[in-house]
């Protein structure tokens, strides 16, 4: 028998993907990037395993899609920043 959290493993409905839509939607706008994008695809696959583990609400799903950006998108930049240890010991 499913649990309230285990019956979001199986498939999505339409009303579920209605929601999941409107959240990257709203993402989208706040990033100023087309849902076609790489980064919007990588958070719409975000959202779909955050909502098929039990996260429903709309302001959840924003905020931790938000902060999954704004992860993605710093990590270029940190990546860029640290040396690996052979430049590190160059003069």
């Amino acid at each position: 028998m499913l649990d309230s959290q285990s019956i979001h493993l199986t498939t999505l409905d339409s009303a579920d993907l209605h929601r999941l839509q409107a959240v990257l939607g709203a993402i989208c706008c706040e990033a100023g990037k087309p849902k076609c994008s790489p980064a919007m695809q990588e958070i719409a696959a975000v959202l779909i395993r955050l909502y098929r583990h039990g996260v429903t609400e709309e302001d959840k799903l924003l905020s931790l899609g938000l902060m999954a950006l704004t992860q993605k998108v710093s990590s270029p930049v940190a990546a860029d920043s640290v040396q690996s240890p052979s430049e590190a010991a160059r003069p």
